[in-house]
Formats: structure tokens, sequence, C-alpha cells
């Protein structure tokens, strides 16, 4: 329908309408036929799938799980981190990994991957390789994990996470991180709350696309606070995919959550616990 406001006339038919503004040529008729356009062929390719195959690897020849070490003695580790985090060595059967204590990664009860620290400090580590590279020996690498797949479609605990229970997950940065946290609050069997670790302070789509698969609803990020951009960047993409973001700020003298006292790691979760907005207001105003 066309109406003038100049003179008040309607029209409702189209040829009508066009014959009177002097465009004829745009009248409609039978012989008219209207082929439908043509979309690039670009704009018909599908969003690329996220690629999380996995594939079932072995661990280190000769590994076998060990239930007493005197490194893990040192870093906490009690009888019931030992019954739910597997760990082990190769009993120096195996020179690649002679001083490493080696910790499988499940995924849906299969083995896909292993970490593997080596029992000296970064220190020690550090002091050692100074000499070698300069009597051109073989150097110790701190960290001696699989290849077969990428980590970043792995996440440490997972089968931790029950679907449609687990609502709760604490991201983390490393294996001792999970088992700090794990021991320190007793988590053991509760299954509303489960800390994973990520393997640094990022998360990919694959691992973001784990946790949906599982139900998880709220997700709490227990990075290390000393790189406030990646927890911001990392808060805004999970924002994107889960109902709560919150930022667990570790207050006390503790750097990370394995080296946290109790009452510390309490204090955070009780007092410490911020919104992404709020963590980026706070960082502009210099409070954290």
């Amino acid at each position: 329908m066309a109406h003038c406001f100049s003179c008040g006339r309607t029209c409702k038919d189209i040829n009508k309408f066009v014959a009177e503004i002097g465009r004829s040529d745009l009248q409609i008729t039978d012989s008219i036929k209207f082929t439908p356009v043509e979309v690039p062929e670009f704009f018909g390719i599908e969003e690329d799938e996220i690629d999380d195959d996995l594939n079932v690897i072995p661990m280190p020849e000769s590994w076998k799980r060990c239930f007493k070490n005197p490194y893990l003695k040192s870093r906490g580790f009690t009888t019931d981190d030992y019954q739910y985090f597997p760990v082990g060595t190769t009993r120096g059967l195996n020179f690649k990994f002679d001083d490493y204590v080696i910790f499988p990664i499940y995924d849906a009860g299969d083995i896909v991957g292993y970490v593997s620290r080596h029992t000296w400090s970064k220190d020690d580590i550090d002091a050692y390789n100074d000499t070698a590279k300069r009597n051109g020996k073989y150097q110790i690498r701190r960290y001696n994990n699989s290849i077969e797949n990428d980590f970043v479609k792995l996440l440490y605990n997972y089968d931790a996470v029950i679907e449609d229970e687990t609502d709760t997950v604490i991201l983390v940065e490393g294996v001792f991180d999970v088992i700090a946290l794990t021991r320190k609050l007793d988590l053991y069997d509760n299954h509303r709350i489960v800390p994973v670790c990520t393997f640094g302070k990022k998360i990919s789509d694959a691992q973001i696309f784990k946790l949906q698969n599982k139900g998880v609803k709220d997700i709490i990020i227990g990075y290390d606070t000393d790189a406030s951009d990646a927890i911001n960047v990392a808060a805004d993409k999970l924002n994107e995919y889960f109902d709560n973001v919150m930022i667990a700020k570790l207050v006390g003298e503790g750097k990370d959550w394995d080296e946290a006292e109790f009452w510390d790691i309490y204090d955070t979760f009780a007092e410490s616990l911020y919104t992404p907005i709020e963590y980026k207001l706070s960082n502009v105003d210099g409070k954290i």
C-alpha cells in the first residue's frame, strides 16, 4: 500500500502506483519471473566443529604407580592424595624419566596424557643446566610431558566432574594446585565442586566445550593472580558460556594454592571472590 501525505490519496495496487509516479516500467506482469539470488559460496561455509578427539596413549615404559615418595611427601601428599590422584615413577628403569614423578591424565577412564615433574627444585635444575650447557651435556627439563595429544584438549581431574551433578568447577593452572585444593578443602568426595587444571592461565574452546558437556554452570577462576591480563581474557571468554564466572584472589602470603594455608584459602572463597567487572575495576583502582 502507498499513501501520499501531500494530497491524501491512498493506493493499494502496485501497478497503478508505479504508473502514477511515472515508472510504468516497474509494473508487474505475468511474464516477469524472479530468479533466486545466488548466494556466494563463502556464505555457505559451516563453522568448523571443535576438535576434541583424543588418542589413548601408554604411560612411559616401566612406569608403575606408587603410594609413597619422598618428593611427594615434601609437597604434603597424604594417603588420600595417592588414592584419588594416581601417580608413579619409572623406578630408575627408564633414564628419560629418572627423578620424575608422573601423573596420568584421564578422560572417560582412558589415559590421554601425562604430566611428568622433575623432583629437583627449579633453582637446582637451573644451576645444573648452566653447568651442563657449558660442558655440552644433556640438560634437565623441569617438565617432561606427553606429546601425543595437544594439551589444549586436556583437563586434569576431568573425570571427577560428574555430568549434571557438578555445578561448580574451580579452574587452576597445575596438577599440584588441583591436589592441594582438594586436600585442603576436603573435596575428595564432593562432586558439586571440583578443581580442574587447564595447564596454564588459558582456557581453550575445546576445554570449554568439555565442561559444557558435563553441565557445569558456575566457574571460579583460580589462576595465580600475578597475571591479571590473562585472567581478564579467560574471564571474558568464559562469561559467554557459563551462568556465573567469578575470580578468586588468593589472600595471605601464599603464592599459589599449593603454598597457601587453609585459613587463607577459606578466606579467599568467603571474602575474596570477584565478578569479572569487579576484578577489572579493582585492578584499575589499585585494590588488587
